[in-house]
């Protein structure tokens, strides 16, 4: 997954332990981390005016970013409207570098998530999205007086693999249409079963039952990528381009496969 950190979820990373010093880890460990130039330069300016860090504790503390990616600032300001001029350039930054969500504690944005283009989060809900449930992050009303980000908006996983369900089924008629009845049967059951067995997840009553039906879904993802591997290769249907729908499973396998390991290593 590609996830956009806030200036103030790495300043609560370097200053305090806890939930932004576990996210950051587990950001960097499982998942790709993209900031912009602005949030390294606020986070140096933070540290530096409120915390009074010396060059030193400074130095330390960007190391925590060598395995960041650091995008350039945007020239045009937010395409949506009712925010400050840094938390604009900030969630545009997010949008050009076309992450899965950004994470952040800055209550003007968590307040505008649901009309934002791209998905906004809490640190909180963003552990629980990897996490969920059981976790020692509990669930809250919401961050900093913000409202709760609904699940159903807020998970890449649940809104790609519904996608990404639509795709098959429209793939499937196709195929149908082309008279191919075995391998699109294959197809049209594992790649719905993914986002069917991610929904379950969402209501898991356990983190092991979570674990389990995340797990189950990451190798219906793998299943749907060999029966769209072998229909591109073997030429079957020669009229049928399948490589947007190999793409998209295979950007569910990398998703749900950061998702397994991150829950495994975090379940008793």
């Amino acid at each position: 997954m590609k996830v956009f950190l806030d200036t103030n979820v790495l300043v609560s990373a370097v200053i305090s332990r806890g939930l932004c010093r576990d996210l950051l880890k587990t950001a960097l460990e499982e998942h790709d981390v993209v900031v912009s130039r602005l949030v390294v330069d606020e986070f140096k300016r933070v540290l530096r005016e409120k915390f009074g860090a010396t060059q030193p504790t400074l130095d330390k503390a960007l190391m925590l970013l060598e395995d960041v990616k650091v995008t350039t600032n945007p020239t045009a300001a937010l395409r949506a409207g009712g925010l400050e001029s840094n938390d604009a350039l900030i969630l545009e930054a997010a949008t050009d570098a076309q992450v899965d969500v950004l994470v952040t504690g800055d209550h003007g944005m968590l307040a505008q998530a649901m009309n934002l283009p791209i998905n906004v989060v809490s640190p909180r809900r963003f552990m629980e999205l990897l996490q969920v449930p059981g976790d020692s992050y509990p669930s809250q009303p919401g961050e900093n007086g913000g409202p709760r980000v609904s699940e159903e908006r807020t998970s890449p996983a649940r809104k790609k693999s519904f996608d990404f369900s639509l795709s098959i089924i429209k793939l499937y008629t196709a195929l149908q249409a082309n008279t191919e009845y075995v391998l699109s049967k294959q197809l049209l059951r594992s790649g719905t079963s993914i986002g069917a067995n991610i929904e379950e997840a969402a209501a898991a009553s356990s983190r092991r039952d979570f674990l389990y039906k995340m797990t189950i879904a990451s190798k219906e993802a793998r299943e749907t990528v060999y029966w769209l591997r072998l229909l591109n290769e073997s030429n079957l249907v020669t009229d049928l381009d399948v490589q947007q729908q190999l793409d998209q499973a295979n950007e569910l396998v990398r998703l749900l496969t950061a998702i397994v390991k991150t829950t495994k290593r975090s379940t008793p």
